[in-house]
């Protein structure tokens, strides 16, 4: 990530993440650990923890066959992403 700062907090189990090729639009799954990384923030008593996905294996689109996934990429989801996709549906 950015700071040299962030650390790995929580390790959960693995999951099957569900995400859209960036090149052809196909939805494909594969696995991948959620992990949380921990934030430096200004308030002392506040945590903020970053849920990031990291790949368990080099994941190709079963459609035009493109690498979208590797083991040492962390995938990080954000509301933009999110906002953009309800925004297409909408028209």
């Amino acid at each position: 990530m950015c700071s040299g700062e962030s650390r790995i907090k929580v390790k959960t189990d693995m999951k099957n993440l569900r995400m859209k090729c960036p090149y052809c639009g196909y939805w494909n799954r594969f696995p991948v650990d959620k992990i949380f990384i921990e934030q430096p923030s200004q308030e002392t008593k506040v945590k903020v923890l970053i849920p990031v996905y990291k790949p368990l294996e080099t994941s190709k689109c079963k459609k035009c066959g493109k690498i979208i996934a590797e083991p040492k990429e962390l995938i990080r989801i954000t509301k933009s992403c999110i906002r953009d996709h309800n925004m297409d549906r909408r028209k």
